[in-house]
């Protein structure tokens, strides 16, 4: 009898071990789908984390290189108005010098320029306009012309009049040019 009550505990307590086992294994696959989708969810979410961190580390290199050329933003700025810019204090003495060294490189006649600046300086530069009247052979204005663009110096040329004059005391016919210049004076 006594083997009979034991026999009896053991079978219960192995009978509740069994539901024990059977509920937890219920509750393994019920909680295992959420489980499982979160983990998913979770990891998808740390890849878009690492794309993103990636795709800011690049970002940042873009920006700590445009941050380098911006440092030499001024030097650069600096060195195109002294090369192709005159200083706006020596700007009258020099810019006829050179229109005037121009003039005889082309063979070209000018006996005036006019010319007008503009007060208010945009981005660090004042605008002069001249005008620039010639009178010469088709070659030698067309030479001038060349000069103007090819200078170091910028001359922005606006506008051509073009006249034709005839010499009675030569063969050939001139031609008579008004340009009108613009060049910058930096300060």
């Amino acid at each position: 009898m006594r083997s009979y009550r034991r026999q009896r505990k053991q079978f219960l307590f192995a009978g509740l071990l069994a539901v024990v086992g059977v509920v937890n294994l219920l509750f393994f696959f019920i909680l295992y789908q959420p489980a499982r989708s979160e983990y998913y969810r979770l990891q998808d979410s740390v890849e878009g984390f690492r794309r993103e961190i990636e795709a800011r580390r690049q970002r940042i290199d873009l920006l700590e290189r445009l941050n380098a050329q911006l440092a030499t933003l001024e030097q650069d700025r600096q060195r195109l108005f002294s090369m192709h810019f005159i200083p706006r204090n020596a700007g009258w003495s020099e810019i006829l010098v050179r229109l005037d060294a121009m003039v005889r490189e082309a063979e070209v006649q000018n006996t005036r320029k006019d010319y007008g600046i503009d007060q208010a300086p945009q981005y660090g530069l004042y605008s002069v306009k001249i005008r620039i009247p010639v009178v010469g052979a088709y070659p030698e204005v067309v030479n001038f012309i060349k000069d103007l663009e090819e200078s170091e110096t910028f001359f922005i040329i606006d506008s051509i009049d073009l006249h034709g004059t005839d010499s009675p005391a030569s063969e050939s016919s001139d031609i008579s040019l008004g340009l009108n210049v613009e060049t910058f004076f930096y300060q």
